[in-house]
C-alpha cells in the first residue's frame, strides 16, 4: 500500500485556489488605497488614514512561493479588488507589470492632473500598462471637472472608429451646504462660468489645461465615471449648459446606473450618460 502524494497548490483546480485567494486578498473594503495618504472622496484632498485597521492589504507570503503561483495570485488580487490612487503615487509606480495589467477598477483624484512628471507618468501607465482596466472613476474637485467636461467632445472625437468606445457617465451628488456663503445661487453662477470656459475661483493654476485633462483619459476602458459633489445650483447650471450644447450629448437617465461611488449624506444622485 502506497501513501498518497500531497497535492501541490498550483495543481489545485482554479476555483479552489480562488477560494483561498479570497481569504488572503479580499478582506479590505474597496476601494483599496494604493499607498499612504488617503484622499477624501469629496474633495481629492489628503484624508485621515484609519490607524485602527492594522491588517495588511494583502497577505503576501503566497507571492513568494514560486513564479507561477506568484503570477496567478497577483492577477487574482489586483483583478477582483477596486483601488484608488493616493497622495503618494510612488507605490503605484512600483507595482509590477503583472499587477498593473490586472487592475480592472481604479479611482483617481486631483493629483493626477497636477503639472509635472508624476501626473504624466500616471497617465502613461494607465494608457500603456493597465491593459485590463475596465472602469476608471474620475473624482477631482468640482471646479476642475466643470472646466474639463465641455472638452469631452474632443476626447470623443479622438476615439477610433469601429472600435468599442468607453461609456462616459457623469454622476452628480447633491449635498446640503452648511455655510451661509455657499449658496445654491453662488454655485450656480460659478459652475456656469466654468462650464463656459471661465477660470473658476479655484483656478487651474498648477494643473494641466482642461482640454488636456480630457485628452489624457484612456481609450481602452469600458467606462469612465466622472463624479461631482455639488448643491442644487450646480445641477441647475449643468442642466442649462447641456440644453445649449448639442455637441455634448450627455443625457440624464431616469434610472441611474449601478455604481460603487455612493456618497454617505448625499440627498439625490443625478446620472448622465453620453449618447452619440
Amino acid at each position: 500500500m502506497t501513501s498518497k502524494q500531497p497535492i501541490k497548490f498550483d495543481d489545485l483546480p482554479p476555483e479552489i485556489r480562488h477560494q483561498i485567494y479570497t481569504h488572503l486578498f479580499c478582506h479590505k473594503p474597496s476601494p483599496i488605497p494604493l499607498g499612504p495618504g488617503i484622499l477624501e472622496a469629496r474633495f481629492g484632498l489628503p484624508g485621515k488614514d484609519d490607524a485602527r485597521d492594522e491588517q495588511p492589504t494583502f497577505y503576501t507570503a503566497l507571492f513568494r512561493v514560486n513564479r507561477r503561483i506568484s503570477r496567478d495570485a497577483l492577477r487574482f488580487a489586483y483583478s477582483v479588488n477596486s483601488f484608488q490612487l493616493t497622495a503618494d503615487l510612488s507605490c503605484f509606480f512600483r507595482l509590477s507589470q503583472t499587477a498593473l495589467a490586472s487592475i480592472k477598477t481604479l479611482t483617481v483624484f486631483n493629483n493626477c492632473w497636477i503639472e509635472g512628471r508624476p501626473s504624466t507618468k500616471v497617465w502613461d501607465i494607465l494608457n500603456q500598462k493597465c491593459s485590463s482596466l475596465e472602469t476608471l472613476a474620475v473624482q477631482p474637485s468640482s471646479h476642475l471637472l466643470w472646466q474639463a467636461l465641455p472638452h469631452l467632445k474632443e476626447y470623443a472625437a479622438s476615439l477610433e472608429q469601429g472600435r468599442p468606445r468607453p461609456r462616459l457617465v457623469v454622476d452628480v451628488y447633491v449635498w446640503e451646504r452648511h455655510f451661509s456663503f455657499d449658496t445654491a445661487e453662488h454655485e450656480y453662477q460659478r459652475a456656469l462660468q466654468e462650464l463656459n470656459g471661465a477660470t473658476g475661483a479655484g483656478g487651474t493654476r498648477g494643473f494641466v489645461s482642461p482640454v488636456e485633462m480630457a485628452m489624457r483619459l484612456p481609450r481602452h476602458v469600458k467606462q469612465i465615471d466622472f463624479v461631482l459633489d455639488v448643491n442644487a445650483g450646480g445641477v441647475q447650471a449643468l442642466t442649462e449648459f447641456l440644453q445649449i450644447s448639442p455637441d455634448l450629448p450627455l443625457v440624464k437617465v431616469v434610472e441611474p446606473l449601478p455604481c460603487k461611488n455612493y456618497r454617505v449624506g448625499s440627498r439625490i444622485r443625478h446620472c448622465y450618460v453620453w449618447l452619440d
